[in-house]
């Protein structure tokens, strides 16, 4: 019988630089225990392009039982010319998708050649297939996997019930570690699963609320710690956590305290990045963390108007927003805002509002003025703008349903941000990107990095403030015209900082090897 199973994830068309997959890391280590040979092929992090992937995989083509491809919005494309490849080349080859495309869009990636799909958390699912594959059977039994039949007919198995124990889980394989530190890249952990949120436009909410169970999971402190350590040992120095929201379900402050004691009672010295929710920061959730070695978190403030807020389903309120910002601001984190400017029914005074509030804040990181609500597969927004007939789709390669925003002066302050952006977002991705996916830099140079993107976001605000004030004093204002001659003006100024950035890359040896962002 055939042994040996390839897992891959191919590179996203992406404004970020390269991150390790935990995903397929996670696979690894639990197909080991099955007793099966696998080998890991991280094309994102080791900047493969797909004919690379292809040829490693097709060298070991008579042993492998089948392929595992991890694929999501971004790197769909690379995921369905692999298949076509792989396919043609040799029909016979097995070929298995998982993450976020397949478990939104199965019979698109099953037309496009997967032989299965796994919708969902896919550790035990993939154990079974592999099993089913292996005695030549099909896996009508086998929760969370999809496939066609003979008669080229959909079949989705039931879902499997989330798993609560994660501690029962294997470590990741982490078998491209030397890569990571030799890049100076981000080490991924996670250490839940799920978000107890309930906004309208989140994936991750609609991804596991496809099974039942606890939509949030928890690992033990000593099981998370255990791995910190571990990693500690390793070499590392700087770890971002994955986990979709960081405290949430039981973890409130004297879970925080606990985590911290045990932190400083193995004395691990390692710096942490995590995502939490507003709703959840308080003055002693953010000082434990603090001794825990955490310095950064994104928090998904999304807005700075109430109004919008309650629209999106926010969990936190404005006033929490507020409060939750100050409180990072006491105990001297990096904090980036997470930020959704548009929507499809975002006001003229809801903008007035945002000015304000980043003007307000304005020490919280943003990634340029202009963001937008993607209306993704699965979400309550999308089910919402389908049912309004709202949408103007697009094909599952994008990943990503199109709508039109209803106010014609918000319209067009959208389009004149949108442009604004565009032309600048080479530099704000690459100052940024030391901020948001930490690298092994010291704290000094972290700090020049945080003071570029503070400069580029007050010019950002200067030329928020006037279109807003130039469309209120004339509607009918070409703000087209308007934005190309303040890019012109400003380009110069942005050049300069953009060779100052990459000096400070040179400096502290690392590199920016992201792509133009491909969502402006």
């Amino acid at each position: 019988m055939k042994n040996k199973i390839i897992l891959t994830t191919l590179s996203p068309k992406t404004h970020r630089t390269s991150e390790e997959n935990l995903g397929i890391e996670y696979l690894k280590s639990s197909l080991v225990k099955e007793n099966y040979d696998v080998e890991i092929i991280d094309a994102w992090l080791n900047e493969y392009d797909v004919k690379t992937v292809y040829e490693k995989i097709i060298a070991e083509e008579d042993n492998i039982l089948f392929v595992g491809i991890s694929s999501y919005m971004s790197n769909t494309a690379p995921t369905v010319e692999l298949i076509s490849m792989l396919k043609k080349h040799n029909p016979n080859i097995k070929i298995v998708c998982g993450g976020f495309g397949p478990t939104f869009y199965p019979k698109e990636y099953l037309k496009s050649g997967s032989d299965y799909i796994i919708r969902g958390e896919g550790e035990k699912a993939i154990c079974l297939l592999a099993n089913c594959i292996n005695e030549n059977k099909v896996p009508y039994d086998v929760e969370n996997v999809g496939f066609l039949n003979e008669n080229n007919e959909l079949i989705l198995n039931s879902m499997e019930r989330l798993n609560e124990n994660l501690d029962s889980l294997p470590f990741p394989s982490r078998d491209t570690m030397d890569v990571v530190l030799n890049k100076k890249s981000t080490v991924n952990m996670v250490t839940s699963r799920g978000c107890s949120g309930n906004c309208e436009f989140c994936s991750v909410i609609s991804f596991f609320r496809l099974s039942d169970g606890k939509v949030w999971r928890t690992r033990s402190i000593k099981n998370i710690v255990d791995e910190i350590e571990m990693l500690s040992k390793q070499g590392v120095k700087y770890i971002k956590m994955v986990d979709d929201s960081f405290v949430d379900g039981i973890r409130d402050e004297q879970w925080c305290k606990d985590f911290a004691d045990e932190i400083e009672r193995r004395n691990i010295k390692v710096k942490l990045r995590g995502q939490i929710r507003a709703d959840k920061v308080s003055d002693s959730i953010l000082y434990n963390l603090k001794r825990a070695g955490f310095f950064s978190f994104a928090c998904g403030i999304e807005n700075g108007s109430q109004t919008a807020l309650t629209r999106m389903n926010k969990k936190a309120t404005l006033e929490e927003n507020k409060k939750a910002l100050e409180l990072f601001k006491k105990y001297g984190y990096i904090v980036q805002m997470g930020y959704i400017l548009f929507d499809k029914e975002t006001t003229y005074q809801e903008l007035l509002e945002n000015y304000q509030f980043m003007e307000d804040y304005d020490f919280a990181v943003t990634k340029g003025i202009f963001s937008e609500m993607f209306s993704a597969e699965g979400t309550k927004l999308n089910t919402r703008l389908k049912n309004e007939n709202k949408l103007q789709e697009s094909d599952f390669i994008l990943n990503n349903n199109k709508y039109t925003i209803d106010d014609i002066i918000v319209n067009k302050i959208y389009y004149a941000l949108k442009k604004w952006h565009k032309s600048h977002s080479e530099i704000y991705d690459m100052t940024i990107d030391p901020l948001t996916a930490p690298k092994a830099i010291s704290d000094d140079a972290m700090k020049q990095f945080y003071d570029y993107t503070m400069i580029l976001k007050k010019k950002d605000l200067l030329l928020f403030k006037i279109i807003l004030l130039k469309i209120k004093e004339n509607p009918n204002i070409d703000v087209d015209q308007l934005v190309d001659s303040l890019i012109t003006e400003s380009h110069q100024d942005y050049e300069e900082i953009k060779q100052k950035v990459k000096i400070l890359y040179k400096e502290n040896a690392i590199c920016y090897n992201a792509l133009a962002n491909p969502f402006i």
